[in-house]
């Protein structure tokens, strides 16, 4: 662990907003992690409750992590893509990994991923995760391909899952091509930098382990919305990805993905049957409305999205 910790520091990046009530598990699982060379930057959103009394009460049952503590203000509520900018902004480390304050880890997550960044030297070593309901836990694998087309198919896919709380990133690789979130996306923002991000990444690895906690339960966190919003917006998102492909010459070869992603994304107008909205389903990349096809989809969810396609043809 000393080897480690002189030739390795990380970055832990948290945005702060209104988690007074699961603040704490998260702040205890980061300050008792088993590595201990970690610098701990936080945003204050301008949360409206006490959370920062919880960040300030815990910090308190670990003393020898207070100097490894940056803690930034914000003036007014900035948004989510504004924050993680800012948090980026102000982390040294070489590594970095962000983690949602209503989230936690395990107290090994660290120490985990150090082992396997070493041990590979790669840019990117993600994880298996746990999301947490309040009566149950399921628990999902995650794969990485070590070959570089095949990571961003699986990125645009959504195979991989497009967030960053489960990724341990080489911060380099963000400095090094000026990768930042949009704060014109309100859901999203993930998506386009994660995408991005696989595509300036080369290598990557993963720790067979969930060694992250997706709380599902906290009705005001960032992603908590209504279905039309969160469809259009991440259309944008998806639409600001496929620009990005183009730019970098790599549409052709990730085309099918992207397409297949543009359907997923607004496939709950036609299987939700308490939404479903056939005009709203066609009105969203219309160019993707038989990708279906290629999707591994039951049998009735097959049907129902062939009687759409024919009720855009004879209707809209």
């Amino acid at each position: 662990m000393d080897f480690k910790d002189k030739f390795m520091k990380v970055s832990i990046l948290v945005p702060i907003y209104n988690v007074e009530k699961y603040f704490a598990r998260c702040l205890e699982t980061l300050f008792s992690q088993t590595y201990s060379d970690i610098e701990y930057v936080f945003v204050n959103d301008c949360t409206p409750d006490k959370s920062m009394h919880v960040l300030q009460e815990v910090l308190g049952k670990y003393p020898s992590r207070t100097n490894s503590v940056k803690i930034i203000e914000n003036k007014k509520n900035l948004g989510i893509a504004i924050v993680r900018n800012i948090l980026l902004e102000n982390a040294t480390g070489e590594y970095v990994l962000f983690v949602d304050s209503d989230d936690w880890i395990e107290t090994n997550a660290i120490e985990k991923f150090v082992d396997k960044a070493l041990e590979s030297n790669v840019d990117i070593v993600g994880c298996d995760y746990i999301e947490e309901y309040a009566d149950k836990q399921l628990v999902f694998k995650q794969s990485y391909p070590s070959d570089h087309i095949e990571a961003m198919k699986a990125m645009t896919l959504l195979r991989i899952k497009g967030v960053l709380w489960k990724l341990f990133i080489r911060r380099e690789i963000i400095v090094h091509n000026d990768l930042y979130f949009v704060p014109e996306v309100q859901f999203g923002e993930d998506y386009i930098f994660c995408c991005k991000l696989f595509y300036y990444a080369k290598s990557f690895s993963c720790v067979n382990e969930a060694l992250y906690h997706y709380v599902q339960y906290n009705p005001n966190n960032y992603s908590s919305t209504n279905m039309d919003l969160r469809i259009n917006s991440f259309s944008s998102a998806i639409n600001i990805v496929e620009s990005f492909y183009r730019e970098k010459g790599v549409y052709d070869v990730l085309e099918t993905e992207l397409l297949q992603r543009k359907f997923l994304s607004k496939s709950s107008y036609v299987l939700d049957a308490k939404k479903r909205n056939i005009k709203a389903w066609a009105s969203y990349f219309p160019e993707s409305n038989g990708a279906w096809r290629g999707l591994n989809y039951s049998w009735p969810n097959r049907l129902r999205f062939l009687l759409a396609e024919m009720v855009v043809k004879l209707f809209y």
